[in-house]
């Protein structure tokens, strides 16, 4: 999943021009540029909440593996971002964006391929979900990147986002 949303999400935003990045759906929603650095910026967060984990003893919840996924992939359910992942400019550019999305997304399939320690023995906290196991964590990690990436399409549909691409 984590391979599978990483593509989607690099197929989406690849051709994305500088100058079309600033694109938004309404004027009180974010434009790709910002939605690129949140993603980016939890993408690094969330990592490190698995890397800061605990030990954990207690069994996997299976159903929260499904309850994860139905809810990070349904846009209907609208969330706030917690402060620390929202867009700041942290970036000079789009593309310096997407190569923190790619940086943080390597590092995390790295760990998730070679780690020894087993994921759901690890105890994570999400600000939104709370405590969960590793790869509870990484599933969310996956869902946020395929959610946000229906987002910029649905941008990229917009006749701002087509005027400001040239098309």
């Amino acid at each position: 999943m984590l391979r599978k949303s990483r593509d989607t999400y690099l197929r989406c935003v690849k051709e994305i021009p500088e100058n079309a990045s600033f694109a938004r759906l309404s004027d009180d929603a974010w434009s790709i540029i910002e939605i690129a650095e949140h993603v980016a910026v939890a993408e690094h967060g969330m990592f490190r909440a698995v890397e800061m984990g605990t030990g954990k003893e207690t069994p996997p919840n299976y159903a929260a593996d499904a309850e994860i996924l139905k809810r990070g992939l349904n846009r209907d359910l609208k969330l706030q971002a917690p402060e620390r992942s929202r867009p700041k400019g942290r970036w000079k550019s789009f593309a310096e964006a997407i190569d923190a999305f790619e940086t943080a997304r390597a590092r995390s399939l790295e760990f998730v391929e070679n780690s020894e320690k087993e994921l759901r023995k690890i105890e994570s906290v999400h600000p939104l979900v709370g405590s969960l196991d590793a790869h509870q964590l990484f599933l969310i990690m996956a869902a946020h990147a395929e959610r946000h990436t229906a987002q910029i399409e649905d941008i990229k549909r917009t006749q701002a986002y087509r005027n400001a691409a040239g098309k």
